[in-house]
């Protein structure tokens, strides 16, 4: 099979999987992922970084199921991580501490010393308290730490603003005459080894001009460090790098495909540089890999509008409500008969509750099946248990088998945890 997902006799197959078979034999809503989605993906970052010293980290916000976590770093990634919890995950998947960076503006004192003691690639430094805080505990660890400093380049990144990071209005990383006052004062620390530049301009971004303009900022930052004495061995490029969220898996061959073509043009312009160099990708390798699947419950008619009423909702996949984020919602099979404008919608008590709005979609009835595409980043790692929901089941395709990864919570689990 070509493709990981596609129509087979008007039926969607995730590999060799008939989907509507399979959900005949488990609860909705789910979520579903192709392993050689996310395998093809790992693949592409490799080639494009197969003549540098070069270090993919995978992002665990984006989806931290460990068995997606164990296919990435089967594939010879590192990880980034933003938290504790996520170092943890990452450890516990398996993941080489010395391919493991630690971003995130407000690490605390537990974090940082764990990721010390752990003996990890290195700190992504977001300030000057921070860089502070390191050291004492480095020193008091007597263990000497790799930091970066994130340096925010201003730079627009093209993308919602909320998941902008790279401007001044931003609350990441620091401007560049304070970055190299803090590289100054990292090199004359004995516990700190100031070695990379870290900078990440944003998320979703599907242009390559903003990255283009990352390569001239991070070259000429590079030469004025040189100039103050430091020297670097490595950059963290960051990640952002967006994916095909209008993928309906009927019209393949001209699909867009921003991993291959940003990335690529990004990591050139390191190419004479003699430096490692690290990115950091999550949605680019596991966006494209997932579905939720979800039955409609209901169609409802007001004056104004058409509602198609589904099981799933704004606590599985936020992106929608939080971002008025575009999702490619399709059939799990295809109906030539008519189409309607119409908003699919959740069951949570919220107006905010929709996956799409005035949506063209084709004309489905109570029990039907539908998918939506490009779920595998930033759908389950943002879930909650609002309106008292549990976070559902996952599932991971390996062609004509499928493997539970997730067997979803319980309200009955979910209430032991409380003190009644």
């Amino acid at each position: 099979m070509a493709d990981s997902f596609q129509y087979i006799n008007k039926r969607l197959y995730c590999e060799n999987v008939d989907l509507i078979e399979f959900s005949k034999t488990v609860q909705t809503p789910y979520y579903i992922y192709s392993k050689k989605e996310t395998l093809d993906n790992c693949q592409q970052v490799l080639n494009a970084g197969a003549n540098l010293d070069f270090l993919p980290c995978y992002a665990l916000k984006a989806n931290y199921n460990p068995g997606l976590l164990k296919l990435v770093r089967n594939a010879g990634f590192g990880a980034d991580v933003v938290s504790g919890g996520e170092l943890y995950f990452a450890l516990k998947a398996g993941f080489d501490p010395q391919k493991i960076v630690f971003s995130g503006v407000g690490k605390t004192i537990d974090e940082i010393e764990f990721a010390i003691k752990t003996g990890i690639h290195s700190l992504n430094i977001e300030s000057a308290k921070e860089l502070k805080l390191a050291s004492a505990i480095a020193g008091k660890l007597r263990k000497k730490v790799h930091a970066a400093i994130r340096v925010n380049p201003d730079i627009e990144a093209q993308t919602h603003k909320y998941i902008s990071t790279g401007l001044h209005t931003n609350k990441f990383g620091v401007s560049v005459d304070e970055a190299v006052k803090l590289y100054t004062e990292a090199q004359n620390d004995r516990w700190l080894a100031p070695q990379g530049i870290h900078v990440h301009i944003g998320s979703q971004i599907t242009s390559v001009e903003p990255f283009l303009k990352t390569v001239k900022f991070l070259n000429q930052f590079k030469m004025r460090l040189e100039q103050s004495g430091i020297e670097i061995s490595y950059i963290d490029l960051g990640g952002g790098i967006g994916i095909n969220y209008y993928n309906d898996f009927q019209n393949q061959k001209n699909k867009p495909d921003f991993l291959t073509d940003i990335l690529q043009a990004y990591l050139d312009g390191f190419k004479d540089s003699n430096l490692k160099v690290i990115v950091e990708l999550g949605r680019s390798i596991t966006g494209s890999s997932g579905l939720l699947i979800s039955k409609v419950l209901y169609r409802k008619r007001t004056p104004q509008k058409n509602f198609i009423i589904v099981d799933a909702a704004m606590n599985n996949l936020i992106r929608p409500s939080l971002y008025n984020a575009y999702h490619e919602i399709v059939p799990l099979e295809l109906n030539v008969g008519k189409y309607e404008i119409c908003d699919i919608v959740g069951p949570v008590c919220e107006s905010g509750d929709f996956l799409a709005k005035d949506r063209k979609f084709q004309s489905v009835n109570q029990n039907d099946l539908i998918a939506v595409t490009g779920a595998g980043a930033y759908g389950q790692a943002l879930a909650s248990n609002y309106n008292l929901r549990p976070k559902i089941s996952e599932y991971l395709v390996d062609s004509n088998k499928v493997r539970n990864i997730y067997q979803g919570e319980k309200i009955e689990n979910l209430a032991k945890q409380f003190k009644w």
